[in-house]
């Protein structure tokens, strides 16, 4: 699996940020909505940790470079996004219950296959 550097933002904070823009910010401003920028590794520790009985990519391919951006701008407006495990927690939760997670070998999971890599061939 590709060892990718993602920017992670929960759905529910990119509305509220946008909320808050249209009430608040200036004509033709950009603005970053980001909480936590990790690369897929350091995820899959922390998934691990938070959800054992999974399984996970054993074999990471470091790709991409970290690009460090930031919300300062954004909570400089009083942006208070949740916290990384909430969002973590609520995805594998909304996840689950459309019944794209499988627990055992046997069930794989039924992502769709552009959030798959095929396996690395030797």
């Amino acid at each position: 699996m590709n060892n990718k550097f993602f920017p992670i933002v929960d759905v529910r904070d990119v509305a509220d940020a946008l909320l808050l823009l249209y009430n608040k910010a200036g004509p033709s401003e950009r603005y970053i909505c980001s909480l936590d920028q990790m690369d897929l590794k350091d995820l899959l520790a922390i998934m691990k940790n938070m959800y054992p009985s999974y399984t996970y990519a054993d074999k990471m391919v470091d790709v991409d470079f970290n690009v460090g951006v930031t919300s300062d701008k954004l909570n400089n407006l009083g942006w208070k996004p949740r916290k990384m495990e909430e969002t973590l927690v609520d995805c594998i939760e909304s996840y689950e219950k459309a019944g794209l997670l499988g627990v055992t070998d046997e069930e794989p999971c039924r992502l769709p296959f552009i959030y798959r890599m095929p396996p690395i061939q030797e």
